[in-house]
C-alpha cells in the first residue's frame, strides 16, 4: 500500500481551520510552501539552543529530571513556532503556544522548588538549607493547570487574548520573583544577578519588538504596517530574543539550584566567548560533575 496521492494531502490542508492570528510578514512572500518564511525560519535556532542547553545541563550540572523537562519543551517550542508560522492553521498555532503555557509551568517548578531536597541522592550535597519538596502538591497542581488551560484554549479557539492574558500573566511572576532574587535575596550572587540582566535584555528587547509590530500592523492581517514593517521582520528577532532570555532564564534558575545543594562557592559559569552563551557549572563530588562522572 503506496502513500496517498499529493492531491489527499492538499485537501486534508485545506480542510485546517486557519489561525486567529497573522502576523506583519506577508504571507507565501518568498516560497509558495511556506506562510510566513522568515518567521518559520527564525523559529528553528530555538531547538538548536534548547539542544544546546540540555547537552550543557547534563555535562556541566548535577543532572535532574527538571532540566530535561525544561529544555525539551523549549525545543518543541521551537518546532510548533515553525510549524505554526509556516502554515497558519490552528492545529499547528496550538502546536506553538500550548507549549509555550506548558514552558511556564515548568519554570513555576523552578523557581519554587529551588531550595528542595528531592530524592536521596547519591551526590554529596553541602547545603543545609534544603526543606521537604512541594511534588505532593505542587506537581499535579502544575499538571491541573496545564490541562485547564488546554481545554479552555480548546474551547475558544478564536479568543487570542486568552492565551496572550495566560502567558503574559506568567511571565510577569517569572520577571518580577527573578529580579527579586537575583539582586534583594540575601543568597543572590553576581552570576545571577549576570544571567537575569541578560534574560531581561534579550526578552524584554524582543518584547518591545514583538508590541511595536502588532500596534503597526496588529494581529489580525498583515497589510496594516505597509511594506517597510514586514521588510523588518520584527517577528523574527521577537523570537531570538525570546530564544536567549529563555535560555539565560534557565541558567539563571539553574545557578540557584546549584548553589542550593552545593554552595555558591562551587557554582561557576562557563562560556561567553564569541558566540558561546554562559552555561552554569555545579561543582560536586569533588570537582566532578555529573558527564564527568558518567564517564568514569
Amino acid at each position: 500500500m503506496g502513500p496517498p496521492p499529493p492531491d489527499t494531502w492538499a485537501r486534508w490542508f485545506d480542510s485546517l481551520a486557519p489561525s486567529n492570528i497573522d502576523w506583519c510578514e506577508a504571507n507565501y512572500a518568498i516560497s509558495p510552501y511556506v506562510a510566513e518564511f522568515w518567521n518559520a525560519m527564525s523559529s528553528v535556532p530555538m531547538t538548536l539552543v534548547a539542544f544546546y542547553g540540555l547537552y550543557m545541563s547534563w555535562r556541566h550540572m548535577r543532572y535532574e529530571p527538571r532540566w530535561g523537562m525544561a529544555w525539551f519543551l523549549l525545543g518543541i517550542v521551537g518546532v510548533g513556532s515553525a510549524l505554526f508560522h509556516a502554515t497558519l492553521k490552528h492545529a499547528f498555532q496550538a502546536c506553538d503556544e500550548l507549549p509555550m503555557l506548558y514552558c511556564n509551568l515548568v519554570f513555576i517548578y523552578l523557581m519554587l522548588e529551588e531550595k528542595s531536597a528531592g530524592r536521596s541522592p547519591p551526590w554529596r550535597v553541602k547545603a543545609a538549607n534544603l526543606r521537604p519538596p512541594r511534588k505532593r502538591w505542587l506537581a499535579p497542581l502544575l499538571i491541573a493547570s496545564g490541562v485547564v488551560q488546554t481545554v479552555c484554549y480548546f474551547l475558544y479557539p478564536h479568543v487570542y487574548e486568552l492565551f496572550l492574558v495566560s502567558y503574559v500573566s506568567v511571565v510577569a511572576w517569572l520577571t518580577i520573583e527573578s529580579v527579586r532574587r537575583a539582586w534583594f535575596a540575601p543568597d543572590s550572587t553576581p552570576l545571577t544577578r549576570t544571567l537575569v540582566k541578560l534574560a531581561l535584555m534579550f526578552y524584554l528587547g524582543g518584547a518591545a519588538l514583538w508590541i511595536f509590530e502588532n500596534a503597526v500592523c496588529g494581529v489580525k492581517g498583515e497589510m496594516g504596517g505597509g511594506w517597510w514593517m514586514q521588510a523588518a521582520h520584527l517577528h523574527a528577532f521577537w523570537h531570538a530574543g525570546a530564544c536567549m532570555g529563555t535560555y539565560h532564564f534557565i541558567e539563571f534558575c539553574a545557578a540557584r539550584r546549584g548553589a542550593a545543594l552545593f554552595g555558591a562557592e562551587n557554582v561557576s559559569a562557563g562560556g561567553g566567548a564569541m558566540f558561546m552563551p554562559l552555561y552554569v557549572v555545579h561543582h560536586q563530588e569533588e570537582g566532578r560533575t555529573t558527564g564527568e562522572r558518567k564517564r568514569r
